[in-house]
């Protein structure tokens, strides 16, 4: 298969301590669906120019050039190693909103990794990018904690909002389902009366459903119910259903999800 038909997932990373779980998983992705992969870091100019002098400010952006790339070659090589995947590291200095939007129009990725907050301490990828990728972006987006690398010896799938809706154009969803423990487990949050009369997707075999009477702790209990049965994937239509109970998602609803679901997010096109 030709480099350019090859399935395209990118990381945005920040370079972090922690930066190499996030892309052992998207090396991960790549295995399983037969992709490549790109690092893409961002690196503020302010962080870098700090002098006013025009000869100091070329000198500290060469300098930072020279450390960035070490840095992200390094952190790319040690998982390429490992992974045997072949990873391109990009960077750039700039805008950090304004960079990724043009890097995502000039690659055209088919999914883009991030690591999850892990607290409410502002990040350099971390609360404001997220929404902002999930805006700007009309692809999958997978979401990880960042303290951990996913696990696909042993996958289990959950899906949210997705039973009778899952993207049928969407390669990698179908891939994980088909390697996946059966059965796949569907969670949805819905008012008492539609939740009653609410069946399955006959399309989808080996489904068990779990529907959650709408409340403030209704999040929380889904992840409680993932954690005792291993669920280490939910993929979440954030598309507009036809089912009386899956509705489109807004970038408010999507962040609350990701704030209480602790397993990796994979989120549907948009």
């Amino acid at each position: 298969m030709k480099n350019n038909n090859k399935y395209k997932v990118l990381v945005l990373s920040d370079l972090t301590d922690d930066s190499i779980n996030v892309l052992q998983t998207a090396t991960k992705v790549a295995q399983i669906i037969d992709g490549q992969v790109d690092l893409f870091h961002v690196r503020k100019a302010t962080n870098v120019v700090k002098q006013s002098n025009q000869l100091a400010a070329m000198r500290a952006i060469n300098d930072n050039y020279k450390a960035i790339e070490k840095e992200l070659n390094s952190l790319a090589g040690s998982v390429s190693e490992i992974d045997e995947i072949k990873i391109n590291p990009v960077f750039s200095f700039g805008n950090i909103k304004k960079q990724i939007e043009n890097h995502i129009e000039t690659t055209k990725p088919d999914i883009v990794v991030l690591g999850k907050r892990k607290s409410v301490k502002p990040a350099l990828f971390g609360d404001k990018i997220i929404p902002f990728v999930l805006k700007k972006f009309k692809g999958e987006v997978l979401l990880i904690d960042k303290d951990t690398v996913w696990d696909t010896q042993a996958l289990s799938v959950g899906l949210f909002n997705a039973t009778d809706n899952v993207d049928s154009n969407s390669q990698f969803i179908h891939h994980v389902i088909a390697r996946s423990e059966k059965p796949v487990r569907a969670f949805k949050v819905a008012d008492k009366t539609i939740a009653e009369n609410e069946g399955n997707d006959p399309t989808l075999k080996e489904v068990v459903s779990y529907i959650f009477e709408k409340n403030d702790d209704a999040l929380k209990t889904i992840s409680n119910y993932m954690s005792k049965n291993k669920v280490n994937l939910m993929f979440v239509d954030r598309k507009p259903s036809t089912s009386k109970v899956a509705t489109g998602l807004s970038i408010s609803e999507l962040n609350n999800l990701i704030d209480n679901l602790k397993a990796p997010l994979l989120l549907s096109r948009s």
